[in-house]
């Protein structure tokens, strides 16, 4: 056999190679499933956003959503400001992003006790919320899914919430502040 015949072959053979490949990775790749459905979004942000919608307003019409400090929370405001930025526990500003009716959580909707909510690290009260509202943006009845395997895809951090948390709440500090609860 000439080395063109010898070459032709060698071709031939990994055109018949190639297409095993391609087909074997289709293959796989039927296998594999479906991938990840966004099928409802939930959103709470400083400057009332509390609504997709409202969160493109938000970026479009490129809007500051800095503020003064909240009145709803039970912070004394009259003594938390002071012109020295190295005061401990205090603040030398005025203005900050805040959630607006962040204080408004309904323990009771989630079946959650007074006590726990207390002790609960606001990211997991907003996490309940915003889930039952990305669901029900979707369309679906969020008490339809229990013991279905449903996620949630959130990006969170640890806080130093609960410090100096109440006697009472004392035994739901564990939960209410590890991310791993979330």
């Amino acid at each position: 056999m000439d080395d063109k015949s010898r070459s032709v072959e060698y071709f031939k053979r990994m055109t018949v190679e190639l297409r095993r490949a391609r087909e074997r990775v289709a293959e796989l790749e039927a296998e594999r499933g479906e991938g990840i459905a966004i099928v409802g979004i939930g959103v709470r942000l400083p400057g009332g956003v509390d609504t997709p919608e409202r969160f493109w307003d938000v970026l479009a019409g490129g809007h500051d959503v800095v503020g003064g400090f909240p009145t709803d929370r039970g912070w004394d405001l009259d003594s938390l400001f002071t012109d020295d930025p190295a005061a401990a526990g205090r603040s030398a500003t005025r203005r900050g992003c805040f959630l607006d009716d962040a204080g408004a959580f309904d323990a009771g909707f989630f079946g959650i006790s007074p006590r726990e909510a207390l002790a609960m690290d606001p990211q997991q009260r907003l996490l309940l919320e915003t889930s039952w509202e990305a669901l029900e943006r979707a369309g679906i009845d969020p008490t339809s899914l229990r013991g279905n395997d449903v996620g949630v895809f959130v990006g969170a951090s640890t806080q130093s919430y609960g410090i100096g948390a109440q006697a009472e709440s004392e035994g739901f500090l564990l939960t209410g502040t590890a991310p791993a609860a979330l």
